[in-house]
């Protein structure tokens, strides 16, 4: 259940104004009470320097809390980084999320960018298994699938119990991956565990390759939606959330229908 507005305005008065806006968000959507785990995905990339030395990664990350206080009662998100590889880096909490970002990220050398290790690096933090590797071409969620060139088809893990509550995880980033197949394989990969991934640009232009990510026909499931968000100072509270939650009420509706969550 979600954490009370009360709560999170005796505890962090900053944030009550854009959780209501949140459960606001929700309840339009018919997902107000439903439960996830909120994950930040952060690009730690050289170019991304100026986005973290003027606190706006701190900014994002403060929203997508407020966000996570309506979905998830436990009062945290997990931050993950990735620049030449990936790392979980701990808990920004609610009671303490103030320069939050700076402590978490402090003593870490900024690198490439690296998607393939982010996917499966949040997919092992939340102990979801690796998929089953199917050799034999099957229908996936949109019909015969389009054969991603070097892509490995896979398959549900066998036996698979379903997950308490999908893990909502917000992925941002500036710049095209170190690897693009790798990154497609890493997706293809992480389909099978009950991950949502929300990827966020900022730039000027929109990303054609997170676009392709988003269109993935070799999943499992569309785990996927992909927003080009410009300036993250730019948008506002109802927009952010909006961009956040657009697509995720579908992607737990099919989650449950394929036994990925209860």
């Amino acid at each position: 259940m979600p954490i009370s507005l009360d709560k999170v305005e005796s505890t962090a008065p900053g944030l009550v104004s854009l959780a209501k806006t949140a459960k606001v968000s929700l309840e339009k959507r018919n997902l107000f009470g439903s439960k996830a785990k909120v994950a930040v995905v952060m690009d730690y990339s050289g170019s991304m320097s100026r986005e973290y030395s003027s606190g706006r990664v701190q900014n994002l990350t403060e929203r997508i809390l407020a966000l996570a206080t309506q979905l998830d009662d436990d009062g945290a998100i997990d931050f993950f980084v990735f620049d030449s590889s990936a790392a979980y880096l701990g808990e920004v909490p609610l009671d303490n999320y103030a320069g939050a970002v700076t402590r978490l990220t402090q003593g870490r050398r900024m690198g490439t960018t690296d998607y393939a290790g982010a996917f499966r690096t949040v997919r092992d933090h939340f102990g979801f298994p690796p998929p089953q590797v199917v050799t034999t071409e099957k229908k996936g969620l949109f019909g015969r699938k389009k054969k991603v060139e070097g892509a490995v088809d896979v398959a549900l893990p066998a036996g698979l119990q379903p997950a308490n509550e999908p893990v909502f995880a917000i992925f941002l980033t500036d710049g095209a991956p170190n690897s693009k197949p790798q990154a497609v394989q890493a997706l293809i990969e992480v389909s099978t565990a009950p991950i949502f991934w929300k990827f966020l640009s900022i730039g000027a232009e929109s990303f054609e390759f997170l676009q392709k990510l988003d269109d993935l026909e070799e999943r499992v499931i569309d785990n996927a939606d992909y927003k080009p968000i410009g300036s993250i100072d730019a948008l506002s509270d109802e927009a952010l959330i909006e961009a956040l939650l657009d697509e995720y009420g579908e992607y737990v509706t099919e989650a449950r229908r394929l036994g990925m969550v209860v």
